[in-house]
C-alpha cells in the first residue's frame, strides 16, 4: 500500500532538497546569462518551483518573459493557481493573471504557462535560455537528440538535477536485496512504457563537451537525512514518495520477489517515520551553450 498520492505535494516538498543540492559554482556561471536574457523557457516545469527559487534568490532580470512548459496539465493548473498568491507574498504586484504579470521595484516578469511536449514546443520557440531541471533522465537518448535538434543556435541551456545512476538507501534492510532493488529500479528506467536514461547526467556532460560549449558542471546530489527524529520541511513526505515510486516501478518486475519487495517497502516507510532513513541520489548540473 502506498502512503503518497499527491504529485504536487511531492514537487513542493522537493524544493528544499533541490535548494541544498544545486551546485553553486554552476549557478554563479548562470547568473550573467540569466541577467542578459529576455526570454526563458523551462521544460518539465512542474509546479513552478524553479521560477520561484530564481525570483526569491534575486536572480531574475528587470525585464523577462518566463514560459513554463509541461505535458502535465494538472501541474500547469497548479502553477496558475499558486503563483499569484506566492508573488504577492514576495512583494510583487500581480498586474494580470493570464498571462501572469508580476511587477516590483521596476522589475516586470511575464509568466506564460503552456501544456505541451517540450520537443514539439521548441519547434517554434526561440528562447535565450532553456532550463530543464530533473527532466533529461525521463528522455531516452533518441528523444534527447531530438530535443537538442530543436534548440536554437546560441541558446544557453541550464540542466540542473540531472540523474546519473546513483541511488542509496540506508540503513540496510536486506543486504543483497537492497542492492537488487536499486539495480532493478535503474533498469526499469529502460524497460518502462516510456523509457528514460538512468545515466542522463554523464551523457549530457559528454554531449556538452563534444557537441556544444560547456560552460560549467558540478554535482548536485540529493542528500536527505533527519535532524534528530525530524526531517526538514516536508522532506519526510518526499522520502515516502520516493520509496513508493521505487515500489510501484518494481511491482510487475518478474526479477523481483513480490513479498520481499512489500516487506522492503514497509521497512523503508517505518524508517522514515522514525527519522532513520538516509537517501542519496547522484545528479549533475550542466550549463552549456548550443
Amino acid at each position: 500500500m502506498t502512503r503518497t498520492d499527491s504529485k504536487e505535494r511531492y514537487l513542493a516538498a522537493k524544493r528544499t532538497v533541490d535548494d541544498r543540492a544545486l551546485d553553486r559554482a554552476v549557478l554563479e556561471e548562470l547568473e550573467p546569462l540569466l541577467e542578459s536574457s529576455s526570454s526563458v523557457v523551462e521544460i518539465g516545469a512542474g509546479i513552478g518551483t524553479m521560477l520561484q527559487r530564481l525570483a526569491e534568490w534575486d536572480l531574475l532580470p528587470d525585464r523577462l518573459t518566463y514560459t513554463l512548459v509541461d505535458v502535465d496539465a494538472d501541474a500547469i493548473g497548479t502553477v496558475r493557481k499558486r503563483l499569484p498568491a506566492w508573488a504577492r507574498e514576495q512583494g510583487y504586484t500581480v498586474a494580470s493573471e493570464r498571462p501572469i504579470r508580476l511587477e516590483r521595484d521596476g522589475q516586470v516578469v511575464t509568466i506564460e504557462t503552456v501544456v505541451a511536449d517540450a520537443t514539439v514546443y521548441l519547434e517554434t520557440a526561440d528562447p535565450d535560455l532553456l532550463i530543464g531541471a530533473a527532466v533529461l533522465d525521463l528522455f531516452e537518448p533518441g528523444e534527447t537528440e531530438a530535443l537538442f535538434d530543436r534548440i536554437p543556435d546560441g541558446c544557453h541551456c541550464y540542466f540542473p538535477i540531472t540523474f546519473d545512476g546513483g541511488t542509496t538507501f540506508q540503513p540496510t534492510v536486506f543486504p543483497a536485496f537492497d542492492d537488487h532493488v536499486v539495480e532493478r529500479y535503474h533498469e526499469d528506467m529502460h524497460r518502462r512504457e516510456e523509457p528514460g536514461d538512468p545515466h542522463a547526467g554523464r551523457h549530457l556532460l559528454a554531449r556538452a563537451a563534444t557537441d556544444h560549449t560547456l560552460r560549467a558542471a558540478g554535482a548536485s546530489d540529493w542528500v536527505v537525512c533527519a535532524d534528530g527524529a525530524e526531517y526538514p520541511a516536508d522532506e519526510g513526505y518526499f522520502l515516502h514518495y520516493i520509496v513508493d515510486t521505487v515500489s510501484r516501478a518494481l511491482a510487475d518486475d518478474p526479477a523481483v520477489d513480490d513479498d520481499r519487495l512489500e516487506t522492503w517497502t514497509e521497512r523503508r516507510h517505518e524508517q522514515i517515520e522514525r527519522g532513520e532513513l538516509v537517501y542519496v541520489a547522484h545528479q549533475l548540473d550542466v550549463l552549456l551553450t548550443v
